[in-house]
């Protein structure tokens, strides 16, 4: 910020210094000192200097276009475009790029259509930088078949062209074989855009393609493209590939450490992402918060109070670096280590609260036994006129089922749709479901899954009676939703429930068979444990 303070002065001083004659007067110093405000973000200044111009070119144009433009001003960049057609100036092609620039951030297409029209009949149909632009602004408009059209009939395509329709995720494979058939080399966005695709599209075996001519190309020691790379081992759970490419990757910022941190959680290993995140300290990368964010994620995972504390300790030291996330993260880690008081105290500091604080005490509450406190949290939330959302819901209507508390569970299930236009999903009926039959009411909890919506009938509401039938004893009502789930559901938890039902009752014929279709394999449990300072 002081640097560009420092810039600011500067631009000023020299735009005194033009205006008492110091600096000879002239469309070309004028245009300079344009672009300096421009630059520098003091567009009313440069807005105001090009008002005054007495004489303007196209440089001048192209620059107060693209300055708008660039600072995420797009509708003024183009009724600055639209005043520059009016007064009958001639675009260039830098003109035309920002102009689509800014189109592209229209919820309409219908003006870069326009200027794409403009664009044709001044001649630059041919040229690749506006075709690159326009194939940007139908990408983020979803129009791919119209981005590919206009790709097929470039006849100057660059690797920025590749890049660009390589952003459409699941065509990648595709665009990366036609690009090396048309002896394209791909450069270090090519390879970062296609690794980054693949891992939302968890091919892994085209990433491993790609990866091989990553190292034929020299281009693996680029931060961006080593952390494509590591995300794409990551989004296919393959972690010790992701970790030698960690390893080989130079260039490693803190961002770098938390993918893997955040990948070692997502691959169910929270004690790793601890230790990685423990390794960048080391390193001399203090955490953001994103880090700590992340820290306090495994340490819920792992219901690790002691390194909750210690990542605690490390957002008091960041102060206000910190946002809103970290302080939920820190009350979630503290609700699943069962220290409700280290929750409610970091609560009642924050400064700002959203709808996740409320709902993360609630839940915190209802799960170490507080379900009064849960429900009062609940009332104290609407009280400070914050909305609840649906997951605000289903941690209330859980709270009444692990208190017992049927009439309130009932008030807050009918107040979703009365109050606040939330329609009960799954979760929410399985709450409900879960209350009535704890509270022994089986015809009442059957009766409601009976009113749920038919797209709403999901197993897991069905599961949850089964459990219910099966704690009060009623057998005939278990084996017949028993027989009803067993054919639509592969879940092999449920299956095993429904077999032990009618083992119960005797029908050992239907167990057989089940069990023979089931095909269930254990999965061996497994604890944290820690010692001598290690998980």
């Amino acid at each position: 910020m002081q640097v560009l303070a420092t810039k600011m002065l500067e631009t000023r001083s020299l735009h005194t210094k033009y205006i008492k004659g110091f600096i000879p007067s002239s469309l070309f110093s004028c245009n300079n000192l344009l672009n300096m405000y421009l630059k520098h973000g003091d567009l009313p200044s440069g807005l105001q200097l090009f008002d005054e111009m007495p004489d303007r070119n196209v440089v001048s144009w192209a620059s107060v276009i693209a300055g708008f433009s660039q600072h995420g001003f797009h509708q003024q960049a183009l009724s600055i475009f639209a005043r520059m057609h009016r007064l009958e100036m001639k675009p260039n092609e830098f003109v035309f790029v920002s102009a689509l620039q800014a189109a592209s951030f229209s919820n309409s297409l219908h003006i870069s259509y326009q200027t794409y029209s403009l664009v044709i009949k001044s001649g630059f149909e041919s040229n690749t930088f506006l075709a690159n632009a326009i194939l940007k602004t139908l990408l983020r408009h979803k129009r791919f078949q119209e981005a590919l059209y206009v790709f097929n009939n470039c006849r100057n395509k660059d690797v920025v062209s590749w890049n660009t329709m390589m952003n459409s995720v699941s065509k990648i494979p595709r665009f990366w074989y036609q690009m090396c058939r048309e002896g394209v080399k791909p450069d270090e966005f090519t390879f970062a855009t296609a690794l980054t695709g693949l891992a939302s599209l968890s091919n892994i075996e085209f990433g491993i393609q790609v990866h091989s001519q990553l190292v034929k190309s020299g281009y693996g020691d680029n931060r961006c493209v080593g952390d494509s790379l590591v995300e794409m081992y990551l989004e296919s759970q393959n972690l010790f590939d992701s970790l030698k490419a960690f390893k080989e990757t130079d260039c490693k910022d803190v961002g770098s450490w938390n993918q893997l941190a955040k990948g070692c959680i997502n691959c169910g290993e929270p004690s790793k992402a601890l230790q990685f995140i423990h390794d960048m300290r080391v390193e001399g990368f203090e955490p953001n918060r994103f880090v700590l964010a992340t820290g306090l994620n495994a340490c819920s995972d792992l219901a690790c109070l002691e390194e909750g504390e210690k990542i605690h300790t490390l957002r008091i030291k960041l102060s206000d670096e910190v946002d809103i996330c970290v302080d939920n993260a820190l009350i979630d880690m503290y609700a699943k280590c069962g220290f409700m008081d280290g929750a409610v105290k970091v609560f009642r500091l924050m400064g700002d609260r959203s709808v996740v604080s409320w709902t993360t005490m609630i839940m915190g509450f209802a799960q170490n036994g507080c379900a009064r406190r849960a429900l009062e949290m609940f009332d104290e939330m609407r009280s400070n006129g914050v909305e609840p959302s649906e997951i605000t819901f289903v941690s209330v209507l859980y709270a009444c089922s692990q208190g017992g508390y049927v009439r309130e569970g009932w008030k807050h299930f009918l107040s979703m749709t009365k109050d606040y236009g939330i329609v009960p999903c799954e979760d929410h009926y399985a709450c409900m479901v879960d209350l009535l039959g704890r509270a022994g009411l089986i015809g009442e909890a059957e009766e409601l899954i009976g009113r749920m919506p038919p797209f709403e009938s999901g197993f897991m509401v069905w599961k949850m009676f089964l459990k219910v039938c099966l704690v009060h004893g009623d057998v005939e009502t278990s084996r017949r939703v028993a027989k009803k789930i067993v054919g639509g559901e592969e879940d092999p938890s449920i299956r095993v429930l429904a077999s032990n039902v009618l083992a119960s009752s005797g029908n050992w014929s239907d167990v057989e068979v089940l069990r023979e279709f089931m095909e269930v394999k254990k999965v061996p449990a497994s604890s944290w444990v820690r010692t001598k300072g290690l998980i």
